[in-house]
């Protein structure tokens, strides 16, 4: 009997559990659309024998009273009729139909929720950008820069956005999410939560170094990496790395590009997915090592920049991107027959390059 008493005071407790958080399950909605469905065509069976109602009429009653309308043009009016409608619309058709309207607002509700807050999953999007992680410093600030530059990028402009991390459990900045920016919740290095975050079917996969100051960070990326050549992916990858040292090793875990973690120019990120090749070009232009960037003070008065371009590159010198105005403005890449007047040049050289002295590259020009 004991037994039997706390088997009963559990079932009880765990349904006013249930009713107290109001976690109401879509197969509970729709078993009560069935049952109200069941009411209402007894209803109207009851109107037609009992009323000697047609089928339509009977429909009619029934619904206007199962949503207390009443319009009064058709009522019952047998003992036997109004006990079918007390029983049937009073004591069941118009409580299920409050409970039906309210378990759908509620599952409107908890599933606006779980969107808000990543917990819904995106496995049907397709031909996606799907980021994974994000920078654990101003990763609010660098998501909304990589975003508006993918936007301004013709090729991307209309790609959707997922972000799998677990960096906003409440939800994505607003600003984010109005430009339809979705995130999924979770870690990438959780087994399913690739699946989740749909990268079977995503077109390019950016793999985020989550912290740029600290070299483990490589490890998780190459994990990351590991789990998307299991599932066979065939988006185009790009990872970063903070150790240039790992790069082979990230291209043979499946990486189509590596670039550094440099969080103020997201452009070089986007630029990298579009024209891959180009990050490299770029990131030369940051350091000095191997090809890098001068600035050659020499007067230069009206010479095409085509005539500036062959003979700096036929002599060996280097590649001109661009020159410094009279006024001091940079114009980069000028037309080729652009007559220039510049007082400086913007030049690309190698490492070991040898320059002639500046009088002499102007000499070249007169």
């Amino acid at each position: 009997m004991n037994s039997l008493s706390l088997l009963l005071k559990r079932k009880n407790s765990r349904r006013q559990f249930r009713k107290e958080v109001h976690l109401h399950e879509t197969t509970d909605l729709k078993k009560r659309l069935l049952l109200f469905a069941g009411v209402i065509a007894l209803h109207s069976l009851a109107m037609m024998l009992f009323e000697d109602l047609n089928w339509w009429q009977a429909f009619w009653l029934t619904m206007t009273s199962a949503s207390t309308t009443g319009y009064g043009d058709l009522s019952a009016v047998s003992f036997w009729g109004q006990l079918c409608t007390i029983v049937l619309i009073y004591g069941m058709g118009i409580t299920l139909l409050a409970q039906i309207a309210s378990d759908y607002v509620e599952l409107r509700l908890m599933r606006k929720e779980m969107r808000i807050k990543g917990r819904m999953r995106w496995d049907h999007m397709q031909d996606h950008i799907l980021i994974i992680n994000t920078p654990k410093y101003d990763a609010e600030r660098y998501l909304g820069l990589l975003v508006n530059q993918i936007n301004q990028t013709p090729e991307l402009a209309d790609t959707p956005i997922q972000i799998l991390t677990t960096a906003f459990p409440d939800g994505l900045p607003n600003d984010l999410r109005l430009q339809g920016v979705v995130h999924h919740t979770g870690d990438a290095l959780e087994d399913g939560m690739l699946l989740s975050a749909g990268i079977q079917s995503a077109k390019y996969v950016i793999v985020l170094s989550p912290d740029s100051r600290n070299n483990h960070c490589d490890s998780l990326i190459f994990d990351a990496l590991h789990r998307i050549k299991q599932i066979g992916s065939s988006a185009f990858i790009l990872a970063e790395a903070i150790n240039d040292g790992n790069r082979p090793r990230f291209k043979a875990a499946g990486a189509n590009a590596v670039i550094r973690p440099i969080r103020a120019y997201p452009e070089m990120l986007v630029r990298s997915l579009i024209a891959p090749g180009t990050e490299q070009v770029l990131e030369d232009l940051f350091r000095h090592q191997g090809d890098h960037t001068i600035r050659l003070d020499i007067c230069l008065s009206d010479v095409s920049w085509a005539h500036v371009v062959t003979t700096l590159i036929q002599k060996d010198i280097g590649t001109a991107l661009g020159y410094v105005k009279q006024g001091g403005d940079i114009v980069t890449h000028p037309q080729s027959k652009e007559m220039i007047d510049a007082k400086g040049l913007i030049i690309l050289v190698n490492d070991n390059q040898q320059l002639p002295e500046a009088e002499q590259i102007r000499r070249l020009f007169v």
